[in-house]
């Protein structure tokens, strides 16, 4: 008898480590197949300035003129928790609206253009911007490598049979394009509210091959995406490629900046740091948005509807849990 419980508990033993090493090997797998990064290192939004407070004061439309910027310190607008540490303080920057989604006359021989008015640095971006004016009004853009002054730059949307060869700092649609044009402010989708790649100083993207009505592109980590053939996208690098090789000097340009100093104390590096060789991901066709998910539903159950027990039977004494009980012993 002693001998046969001995072996079944060797077996249960056995059988749990068995299954705790396939769940071990199974996220192993998991993890390896996703590529994803180390626990705990998924990157945080910026709290840098409330930009529901910029939209109150351009009343929800498009302005060139400077908006005074109400700076966050680093702490989330609505509830003031601190969300991103080393961010408070600083110089108070002026705001300038910049417009990304640029458009122009389909017709093959007109062009929207318009003059460069102004190119100055922008304390609330890496790259540069650049003030145009058109018969539609002034705006702001990003300047590209050698845009001046006195520059009349051009935007059009059609697109021809044949791909061109665009000159710097002209918009044309990606199918106007031929591969190889190197480009910038590069629209998801062809709609003037989606977001545009490639907006960091320095950076472009490169117009790899056409594909029917798609676009494939390189981006400047390697990865490929297929846009629309109607998706905006200006001609040129961004400027102010030097912006990573600048150093503050001190301390205190720092804080003029609005980043504070960090203490000093040893931080442990978590997995997401060091070099990862992973291939490179397939060719990512992006056709139109994405919608946003459901909002989470909050249930409050009772007491009986937690307990898992239903029907007429289940309604019993409360001090039937206590020990009490209402049966009848015989002696």
């Amino acid at each position: 008898m002693l001998r046969s419980l001995c072996a079944q508990t060797s077996v249960l033993r056995l059988s749990a480590a068995a299954l705790g090493a396939e769940s071990e090997l199974a996220m192993g797998a998991l993890q390896s197949k996703r590529n994803l990064p180390a626990k705990g290192t998924k990157p945080l939004p910026r709290m840098l300035w409330d930009k529901e407070d910029l939209k109150k004061q351009s009343g929800g439309e498009y302005t060139h003129k400077p908006l005074r910027v109400r700076r966050l310190g680093g702490r989330d607008p609505v509830t003031w928790h601190k969300i991103n540490q080393h961010i408070g303080g600083g110089v108070k920057f002026d705001y300038f609206m910049v417009d990304f989604h640029r458009r122009g006359p389909d017709h093959p021989t007109e062009t929207y253009d318009e003059r460069v008015l102004e190119v100055r640095r922008d304390p609330n971006r890496s790259s540069h911007i650049a003030l145009v004016a058109g018969e539609n009004g002034k705006r702001w853009i990003l300047a590209t490598e050698n845009m001046q002054a006195g520059q009349i730059i051009r935007t059009s949307g059609h697109i021809p049979a044949n791909p061109i060869v665009g000159a710097e700092g002209d918009s044309y649609p990606l199918g106007a394009l031929a591969p190889g044009s190197v480009i910038n402010s590069v629209e998801r989708y062809p709609n003037e509210e989606s977001e545009v790649f490639i907006v960091r100083a320095g950076t472009c993207a490169t117009v790899v091959r056409h594909q029917g009505d798609y676009v494939v592109v390189r981006l400047p980590h390697k990865h490929e995406f297929s846009l629309h053939k109607s998706c905006m996208a200006t001609v040129g690098r961004l400027s102010h490629a030097d912006f990573d090789n600048k150093i503050y000097g001190s301390a205190q340009m720092h804080r003029r900046f609005g980043y504070k100093m960090a203490s000093g104390l040893f931080h442990k590096k978590d997995g997401y740091f060091g070099r990862k060789v992973r291939a490179l991901p397939p060719v990512r066709t992006l056709v139109a948005p994405e919608a946003e998910p459901p909002r989470k539903k909050v249930y409050t159950l009772t007491k009986t509807q937690c307990s898992g027990v239903k029907g007429p039977t289940a309604q019993v004494h409360i001090l039937v849990d206590a020990g009490y009980t209402n049966r009848t012993y015989q002696d």
